[in-house]
């Protein structure tokens, strides 16, 4: 299947030789690569090469979500190959891609693991943290509700699932995870290769550390719109494990919406917590739920979590009887 490389700029001529290049070598003869230069002030097109599969398109400064939705609708192909221009598409990656999606005609959007590097050298704990999450997943889908479970640079889509649910979003919220709940919600599948497919260049000027739509608040409020249309039934007795702010945070906002919450998990030793009673995990087996959430952030809490769950109550399946949350 041919396919269309959707790539937005701004001010990112130092990467963007190197970016085209690393699309460029992974496209046949009639796949295209779109970029889309969003209000440039360093002159971005310097550095293009004289390759007729490329579609250039300059508009003002509208915002990432513009960018991308005008570049969507410039391509041509059933597939969008995503690319930021400052990241670097990895050979082998469309091949790979293609390969898994052709074997699963359900899936709108395949990932794939990511090599990080840092700008200026320094590591950083929170996005390697992150990047090795989303390289360690094996269930894209249960993942959900705790972070993006694939890197916007390194996905391929189908371009009718994308324009079936609307496309992009603009909103205080990062309008890929938003695409990704939709498209779940809608009935799609989403998951990744297990080979690295883009390098992503961290660094202070990108969007997801600069702009205030990548919060951990905007985040959350995708969640909870998520966890209501799609999880949350009316009359749901529910159980919220979690003693930290994580499931405090989670705890407050289920009352406060209207949700019977019956029962906190906490092994701390508590006996209630915001008027709910809180029982000790070793009480999971008598536990007479319709519904988990496990609501916690210290790391490696929700794989212990997991086996307690899969030992004490191997009927609950992750996905449907109980969420991860984060």
């Amino acid at each position: 299947m041919a396919v269309s490389w959707l790539i937005p700029v701004r001010d990112g001529r130092p990467w963007l030789g190197a970016c085209l290049a690393s699309a460029l070598a992974e496209c046949s003869a009639h796949d295209q690569v779109v970029v889309v230069d969003d209000g440039s002030r360093d002159d971005p097109e310097a550095v293009r090469p004289n390759d007729q599969r490329i579609t250039w398109i300059t508009q003002p400064a509208e915002g990432i979500v513009a960018a991308l939705e005008r570049g969507r609708r410039a391509c041509s192909h059933p597939l969008i190959a995503r690319l930021d221009a400052d990241d670097v598409a990895l050979p082998g990656r469309i091949a790979a891609q293609i390969a898994l999606m052709e074997s699963r005609p359900g899936l709108a959007v395949v990932g794939g693991l990511a090599d990080m590097v840092r700008e200026d050298g320094a590591d950083n704990d929170g996005m390697r943290a992150y990047v090795d999450w989303v390289n360690g997943l094996k269930d894209h889908r249960r993942a959900l509700l705790v972070e993006s479970p694939v890197f916007h640079p390194a996905v391929l889509m189908r371009a009718d699932a994308i324009d079936a649910v609307g496309g992009y979003r603009d909103g205080d919220f990062p309008e890929d995870y938003d695409l990704w709940l939709r498209l779940v919600g809608a009935g799609y599948g989403l998951t990744s290769v297990e080979t690295p497919v883009v390098q992503i260049r961290d660094r202070a000027q990108r969007l997801t550390r600069s702009d205030s739509r990548y919060r951990r608040a905007a985040f959350e409020g995708l969640k909870r719109d998520w966890l209501g249309a799609h999880v949350l039934m009316p009359d749901s007795k529910i159980a919220v494990w979690g003693a930290g702010k994580t499931g405090r945070r989670w705890l407050r906002w289920l009352r406060e919406s209207g949700h019977s919450v019956s029962t906190v998990i906490d092994g701390f030793g508590a006996t209630e917590r915001q008027g709910v009673p809180v029982l000790g995990p070793e009480h999971l087996g008598e536990l007479d739920v319709d519904l988990l959430l496990v609501a916690v952030g210290a790391r490696g809490a929700r794989a212990q979590i997991r086996r307690s769950i899969i030992a004490s109550r191997p009927e609950w399946e992750e996905g449907r009887d109980w969420w991860c949350l984060a």
